[in-house]
């Protein structure tokens, strides 16, 4: 039988993919582009186009951005659906996600649900956050010192995560940029983070003063690290 492969394509540069990953896509008869819309558009897919075939069969599946866990169950199944009939074809197919498979990623979820016969392989990606820290030359963490990760939802209390490591990295940040800035504020720690948007990109933009940028400065693909020793110590080595 076919093989899925889960394939982290990192987070903008084609040159960043791993050589498995390579190997992989040449390999992969159909390539999964998860969607969160209609367009037939996909930066993941942007990413790693150059390294797959020229006829590759490409699927477009669609997942919901609503809060909303019966939709959201109903996506996973019809991923699963899909994926199990192509493999059952003889198909390899590679399920592509921008930075890393295994880390808040929509292959997960699909692939908790397929079939028990089908072979799955998953391919590391770069995340977010070691993309970023590299970019910049900052450490993500050194020593002794504490790391969270945090995708943050709803009824995430941020202060409290803020009080709980010595480096956090917030994830999902754009519409939550100003319940992120008021918990930087009342936790004393404005001066320590570092945003950056589209990271690796033409587009990427870093900034170190958040007081005055708003939601409509950045993308969707924007991260925040949280350095409680500190971020601007380290510009010196970023140019």
């Amino acid at each position: 039988m076919a093989k899925l492969y889960g394939i982290g394509v990192g987070v903008g540069d084609p040159e960043m993919l791993t050589m498995k990953a390579v190997r992989a896509l040449g390999e992969s008869d159909v390539v999964i582009l998860p969607r969160a819309n209609t367009k037939n558009y996909s930066t993941a897919f942007e990413i790693a186009k150059e390294y797959m075939k020229e006829d590759i069969e490409k699927v477009f599946l669609d997942f919901t951005t609503v809060d909303n866990d019966k939709i959201r169950e109903d996506d996973r199944l019809e991923y699963s659906k899909i994926v199990n009939r192509l493999v059952k074809e003889g198909k390899n197919i590679a399920f592509i996600t921008i930075g890393d498979p295994m880390t808040l990623s929509t292959f997960v979820y699909a692939m908790e649900l397929l079939e028990d016969e089908i072979e799955v392989e998953s391919i590391p990606g770069i995340t977010s956050f070691a993309s970023i820290t590299s970019r910049l030359r900052t450490p993500l963490l050194m020593g002794d010192e504490t790391l969270k990760v945090i995708p943050i939802a709803k009824e995430t209390d941020l202060v409290k995560e803020i009080e709980s490591a010595d480096n956090l990295v917030f994830m999902k940040v754009t519409r939550n940029l100003e319940r992120l800035k008021e918990a930087f504020r009342e936790t004393n720690n404005m001066e320590n983070v570092v945003l950056i948007s589209n990271c690796g990109k033409d587009s990427e933009k870093i900034f170190y003063d958040l007081e005055d940028i708003t939601r409509d400065d950045i993308s969707y693909f924007s991260t925040i690290l949280l350095k409680k020793g500190g971020v601007r110590q380290w510009q010196k080595y970023f140019s």
